[in-house]
């Protein structure tokens, strides 16, 4: 790159209305050139030396702002200014941007800007200034751009600034959305954004200035303001197109959060720039050739840039033309921007993009919002209207209800409106023309018909109904169990629940089977979705009282005879309570059994145990026409202990059953570890307590420590001397005396 330019005028550039190709709200003196590649911004030292300080050394952070081309200067100041510049310039567009990178990249630093005493607000006149930075414009390769100015922040001025202009922006701030809601539309462009033509310019546009969001937006009508960005029927971008924007704008400004998240940085009066096509024709054809690219392409090189539709490979041998791009969000505005190591991330400004990715979202009957949140991310849910529910738990009005680590959906039968705030990895509402369309619907009738047993059952003084959900991995079988256990409670019924899925924990730790009564309704916040147990400490959901055995393996084909003897242990205890628990008797067991491989004959025969020694009589299979046909006919002539039929009841897999990936579910077990140790963010950490009488203890100990798993157990007296001890609960063996292999409620 060349030193600093002596004489502007030797750039072969044609100068054009900036406001053609930029944002909306931009001052002044703003250029572009002719084929509308570059934009040319005046600019202050401080905000050059920003831009190059970025790309330099926050790498992450430069990738949020327009592409750094390089800065211009003048001969000298006060010779004449940048917006001043217009005819006699040369207009070959060829030469246009390898002209600039050549000449213009690192201009002087030595011409400072005159210190200024006294503040007057400039009214979007250009600055005076003999600098400018060159930078991507980002409304290049668009059609019809529809651009958004989104300024950022609830304190608008910097430290430094004059206290009449921190007077005055104090005011804008205070009777504006910035004050409560950290952000404000700086100005906004639309293609085709009004039925009257009087309201549209030479191109069609309607124009948005910046009274219009210090004067005509405020906190109640602000979202519906921006739909006008977005949903526009004139322009053929219908409910469908604006949604899809909605969403992947959505995720570019998660990424934004976590990025800055991550930087020591002060930003004030900082804006968001969010451009799209806004020509719905063009936009439909942008997304159809992105998708037809990534489908054909392994991926562009880590330093391609492919946001301004032409890609650059590693050694800048050979321009790919790429498609059309779809939108864009970047970070404009660093006039009062400073890197502060050491000081935090920007709260102030982070607020605003926070603030922006709350979204309301409304169903209708038998719709479903379904999400994806990763870990390391939250999100918060609020049931703002309507009746909404997530795995059969109804959703309390207006409380909010957090999730991490999860693939869920929540569901209404009656039409509801969501809150959202925070960002998802993937989210959409699944559509339905009526309940009985919803595969949810079969849900319903199930629980119908269980219920209807389990009343019979209370008049006839007799076991309630005994159910056990089965299918492949990743049918939903476990979804399906809550819904059911949630529905049952909902309608005063106390069912059993059994896990014999050691995959996954119930109210304990991976690894184990547990059976536990539901009695009470289940925390949808829950890190299992089951609920909280006395180790969790205080909770407004009352707390469960599993019992749990420790089968310490993956899956029951790791370990068969085991597996079938920890399922023989839950069953006679299961078979007490239903006989001792006139409540508990009538509304009968639902088993969560563990996924079977549609041709595994192991996996069959441990199901067929569970169902002999549960004395199961309905076996509901998800998602395997296979599966029911090879159960009705192992089934269709046995009888349970109490002389039932057995009962196979086949139903689709939901389309709403999400692939959760290994390294997903590594993570989900470690929270249940984590939380069921040490508690959860919700609660402080309560470790059980249960109160026993010390006369009453039976304890036994090695009788050989030196030889500690030869040795047998010897059974010892309770002593003062114990008093104060920590006694380890240990699994007992097969081969230990009956009292010391004896169950009891509680964590073994």
């Amino acid at each position: 790159m060349s030193p600093a330019l002596t004489n502007f005028k030797t750039i072969p550039m044609l100068w054009l209305d900036s406001a053609l190709l930029t944002s909306p709200s931009r001052s002044a003196g703003t250029l572009c050139d002719s084929d509308g590649q570059v934009f040319v911004k005046p600019c202050t030292q401080a905000e050059i030396d920003f831009y190059e300080l970025t790309k330099s050394k926050y790498p992450d952070f430069a990738d949020l702002m327009p592409l750094h081309i390089g800065n211009l200067v003048l001969s000298g100041p006060g010779e004449m200014d940048i917006g001043d510049i217009g005819a006699g310039l040369q207009t070959d567009p060829e030469q246009v941007l390898a002209t600039i990178q050549e000449q213009v990249a690192n201009a002087a630093r030595e011409c400072q800007t005159e210190d200024t005493i006294t503040w007057v607000p400039s009214q979007g006149k250009k600055i005076q200034t003999n600098m400018s930075v060159v930078l991507e414009n980002q409304t290049n390769g668009f059609k019809r751009p529809n651009v958004l100015d989104v300024k950022l922040g609830t304190r608008l001025y910097a430290d430094d600034a004059p206290k009449q202009k921190q007077e005055r922006f104090q005011q804008i701030s205070k009777e504006t959305t910035h004050h409560n809601l950290g952000f404000r539309i700086a100005g906004m462009r639309v293609f085709r954004g009004s039925q009257d033509p009087s309201e549209l310019d030479d191109r069609e546009y309607k124009n948005y200035d910046k009274d219009y969001g210090r004067f005509t937006v405020n906190d109640d009508n602000v979202v519906n303001e921006l739909k006008r960005f977005i949903f526009n029927e004139a322009a053929g971008i219908d409910e469908d197109l604006g949604k899809a924007v909605c969403a992947t704008f959505a995720r570019e400004l998660g990424t934004i959060i976590d990025v800055m998240s991550d930087h020591n940085i002060r930003m004030y009066s900082s804006s968001l720039l969010f451009v799209y096509e806004g020509d719905g024709e063009a936009l439909k054809d942008a997304i159809r050739l992105n998708t037809e690219y990534a489908k054909r392409s392994t991926g562009p090189p880590a330093t391609k840039r492919i946001d301004s539709g032409i890609g650059l490979d590693d050694e800048d041998q050979a321009l790919e033309q790429l498609p059309p791009p779809v939108l864009k969000l970047k970070l404009i505005d660093f006039a009062h921007a400073t890197w502060t190591p050491g000081s935090g991330p920007d709260e102030n400004t982070i607020k605003g993009t926070v603030h922006s990715s709350t979204r309301i979202i409304v169903l209708k009957p038998s719709w479903e919002w379904r999400f994806e949140v990763p870990a390391g991310r939250k999100i918060t849910v609020k049931a703002l209207s309507g009746t909404a529910e997530k795995d059969g738990v109804e959703l309390a009005l207006r409380n909010a209800y957090s999730f991490s680590a999860i693939k869920s959906k929540i569901l209404t039968w009656h039409g509801c409106e969501l809150e959202v705030d925070g960002r998802t990895d993937d989210e959409f509402v699944a559509e339905y023309a009526s309940p009985a369309a919803n595969p949810a619907n079969a849900h319903v009738n199930l629980h119908a018909r269980l219920n209807e047993m389990r009343t019979a059952a209370v008049y006839e003084r007799r076991e309630g109904p005994r159910v056990l959900i089965a299918g492949p991995p990743t049918t939903g079988k476990t979804t399906l169990v809550r819904t059911l256990a949630s529905y049952a409670t909902r309608q005063g019924f106390e069912p059993i629940v059994v896990n014999a899925d050691p995959k996954e924990g119930m109210l304990s730790l991976p690894g184990t089977l547990s059976a536990s009564v539901f009695a009470t309704v289940m925390d949808p916040e829950a890190v299992d979705g089951w609920g909280t147990t006395p180790t969790s400490g205080p909770s407004t959901v009352p707390v469960k009282l599993p019992l749990v055995y420790y089968y310490g393996r993956n899956l029951p084909d790791d370990d068969p005879e085991f597996y079938r003897e920890l399922t023989s242990k839950i069953a006679g205890t299961v078979s007490g309570r239903l006989s001792e628990d006139e409540a508990v008797r009538s509304s009968g067991v639902i088993v969560d059994s563990m996924g079977v491989s549609e041709k595994s004959k192991i996996g069959e025969d441990l199901v067929a145990h569970i169902v002999d020694e549960l004395s199961i009589n309905i076996i509901v299979v998800l998602g395997s026409n296979r599966m029911t046909a090879e159960l009705s006919k192992r089934f269709s002539t046995e009888r349970t202990s109490l002389g039932e039929p057995i009962q196979i009841v086949g139903l689709d897999r939901s389309e709403g059953v999400v692939e959760r990936d290994e390294g997903f579910l590594e993570y989900s077990r470690e929270q249940a570890i984590k939380e069921y140790f040490f508690g959860d963010a919700r609660r402080a950490l309560s470790p059980q307590i249960q109160q026993t009488d010390f006369d009453a203890l039976v304890i036994y100990k090695a009788s050989d420590y030196s030889a500690y798993e030869k040795a047998t157990l010897s059974r010892d007296e309770p002593s003062s001397v114990m008093q104060h001890w920590t006694l380890a609960v240990m699994h007992a063996s097969p081969k230990d005396p009956p009292e010391v292999n004896n169950t009891y409620l509680g964590d073994e």
